[in-house]
């Protein structure tokens, strides 16, 4: 009886301590993109975002991919609790054809996900398939892609405007936009914009529960050919109420 007693404190305490100590935690909004159709020697990228979302410092070791025609390299090796990092990730179409996918492993001291992993998609068609890049089309154009709100107190609601404009020929419509968490809240003004209009997504970013440096992510889903998927990073440190 003495020792079953023994054994349930010990798994309690082992619990408690895990829970408060996460280590670094990466994540990212997407772990997937794709390019769509391109042409057969084409040279397309894409920018992942990479966040820290644990208590301690993430180390981004080492990338690797599986094949020579893709390259990625993050633009920062070390995040601190709740920084963000982007990964530029770049394909070469040359001599491939078909339906390609190509993965990223991020290895990094997550001691959950020592291995992360991401992914790129295109569909590869034959030069001149595509006719004329210089063809009308809907082009979305966000003022800042990046918002910083600075030191808040913990349980402050703060809230942003995410402006954006069609600056193409035809009419863009905003099929999607997605969070990184349900702390946060979205209200678009418009999801269909001709030629030359302006739109604009409210933020709002609760930071009830949270504490120090945090990054949190919109992704605004679009029918721009050429950005179909647009990231906004949202920034803010969080101190303790007085």
């Amino acid at each position: 009886m003495k020792r079953a007693f023994i054994v349930i404190v010990l798994f309690l305490i082992s619990t408690l301590i895990n829970a408060q100590l996460i280590g670094p935690k990466i994540i990212s909004l997407e772990k997937e993109y794709d390019f769509g159709k391109i042409e057969e020697g084409s040279i397309v990228s894409h920018d992942f975002v990479i966040t820290n979302n644990g208590d301690s410092e993430l180390y981004l070791i080492k990338i690797g991919s599986t094949c020579g025609c893709t390259v990625a390299k993050p633009e920062k090796e070390k995040l601190q609790p709740g920084e963000t990092t982007k990964i530029k990730v770049t394909f070469n179409s040359e001599a491939r054809s078909g339906r390609q996918k190509k993965y990223i492993n991020i290895f990094n001291n997550d001691p959950q996900n020592t291995t992360y992993r991401i992914s790129i998609l295109a569909n590869i068609v034959p030069k001149g398939e595509l006719g004329n890049k210089d063809e009308k089309n809907p082009r979305i154009e966000v003022e800042n892609n990046q918002h910083n709100f600075g030191i808040v107190k913990e349980g402050t609601v703060v809230t942003w405007d995410i402006s954006f404009k069609n600056i193409g020929d035809t009419t863009l419509v905003i099929s999607d936009v997605q969070k990184s968490c349900g702390c946060t809240a979205t209200l678009l003004s418009k999801d269909n914009l001709k030629s030359g209009e302006s739109g604009n997504i409210k933020v709002e970013l609760d930071t009830r529960g949270m504490k120090g440096k945090k990054s949190r992510t919109i992704a605004i889903t679009s029918n721009d050919p050429f950005n179909p998927r647009m990231i906004v990073t949202l920034f803010v440190d969080v101190i303790k109420k007085d």
